[in-house]
């Protein structure tokens, strides 16, 4: 690519081995959309909850919807109304949303119930949010650290969703004003590998690696190599020995401007070796995090 600088970006879902053991579809989901010339990106990552009949439906359109919010917000006013309080409108308007369609499906709205992470990416700032548990990772290379930590609830496995009564009064957003180099945005599947719970860190050894592997690649926007390559990866022994619950990641990286893709990279089977670390860390992953959502 040249001209300003772009994002590369990769995101897969799957179901956990529980899930798969009782033919159960996965119940996250994840969305992403690049805008203006791709200098501005846009993500959305939600887990449906366990017990909810309809949460993959809910997942789903949790994401779409937030996609749509975000677009529309930064529409409406190029420079953005940057603050804290424009996430509020969107969670409102997400359970507006899925208040229409639990009436549609004669349910009531807690079986849509899912949790929420989103990203607002562009040049110099960035907004993110969340509901309920995962995680939201940013760094540069060097070092990584969440934007929140993972909500959980009033007793052990529980978290909170987007459809919860209390969902406002559980709702982060933080504005960052400075530039963002990479980001992920995971579920609960993956907390207990990518977060340090002792330290309230995240844990540089899971991300590095991917981050690097992801930068490396000769393409931009979602190469589908990469995709098959992530799935492998989340599906893999190494990962499923330490977590039994679906398991969503969403890895962007901003590439610097005018820069020629034969420089970007000639990784191939980019995440195949990304389990390696993983066999050095499990000492410090000490300590599982709320995974009540599917």
């Amino acid at each position: 690519m040249s001209g300003a600088s772009g994002w590369r970006y990769v995101g897969a879902s799957v179901p956990g081995v529980a899930h798969l053991a009782d033919h159960i579809d996965c119940q996250d989901a994840w969305a992403a959309q690049r805008l203006e010339a791709d200098s501005v990106l846009v993500l959305a990552v939600a887990d449906g909850a366990g017990s909810a009949a309809e949460s993959r439906a809910g997942a789903a359109l949790t994401c779409q919807t937030l996609l749509t919010e975000c677009v529309a917000w930064l529409s409406r006013s190029p420079a953005g109304d940057w603050t804290p309080a424009v996430a509020l409108p969107m969670l409102q308007h997400i359970q507006s949303v899925l208040a229409q369609q639990a009436a549609q499906l004669q349910q009531p709205v807690r079986e849509l119930a899912c949790t929420l992470l989103g990203a607002v990416l562009t040049a110099d700032r960035a907004l993110f949010l969340q509901v309920g548990d995962g995680a939201i990772v940013i760094g540069d290379g060097a070092g990584y650290r969440p934007v929140f930590w993972p909500q959980g609830g009033e007793y052990p496995n529980e978290t909170h969703f987007v459809t919860d009564p209390t969902a406002a009064a559980r709702l982060e957003c933080v504005i960052l004003a400075e530039p963002v180099t990479e980001v992920a945005l995971l579920t609960d599947g993956l907390q207990s590998l990518a977060l340090h719970y002792h330290s309230r860190q995240a844990h540089l050894p899971f991300f590095r690696p991917l981050f690097q592997r992801l930068r490396d690649y000769p393409a931009t926007g979602e190469p589908a190599e990469l995709t098959t390559a992530l799935e492998r990866f989340l599906s893999s022994p190494a990962i499923n020995q330490r977590t039994h619950d679906d398991k969503t990641l969403i890895l962007a990286v901003r590439l610097p401007a005018d820069l020629p893709l034969a420089e970007a990279g000639l990784a191939i089977e980019p995440l195949a070796k990304v389990a390696d670390p993983l066999h050095s860390a499990p000492s410090i992953l000490q300590e599982d995090g709320p995974d009540e959502a599917g």
